[in-house]
């Protein structure tokens, strides 16, 4: 079956990338607090799954978030980081409009 649903733009998948990289980053932060929180468990009682593995696995998923707005970011050709940047309107403060102003800097001076 084929695929017709609309291709999302550059702008909505940054958009959509960087908020699940800072909710698994949050998520992170929670389950480090709660393994230094933790009491050790009694011998012979360990749980299956820990906070610590929980922030293992949340750290792993910042990981790849990260790669995939980096991977966005680098695939995308001028005219669509130009374009998306427009879209985000240039706020200071906004981690799209900032992870997109980063890039086109980059290549600027690279140019």
């Amino acid at each position: 079956m084929e695929n017709i649903a609309p291709q999302l733009d550059l702008f909505t998948r940054l958009e959509i990338a960087i908020e699940e990289r800072n909710e698994a980053a949050e998520a992170f932060d929670v389950f480090k607090q709660d393994a230094v929180m933790a009491h050790a468990p009694a011998a012979g009682a360990e749980p299956a799954v820990t906070s610590e593995d929980a922030a293992d696995a949340a750290a792993g998923e910042v990981d790849d978030f990260n790669a995939e707005v980096n991977a966005l970011l680098q695939g995308a050709t001028d005219a669509e980081l130009a374009g998306a940047y427009d879209q985000s309107g240039g706020e200071v403060g906004n981690p799209v409009a900032e992870a997109l102003l980063g890039e086109i800097k980059r290549r600027e001076g690279r140019a």
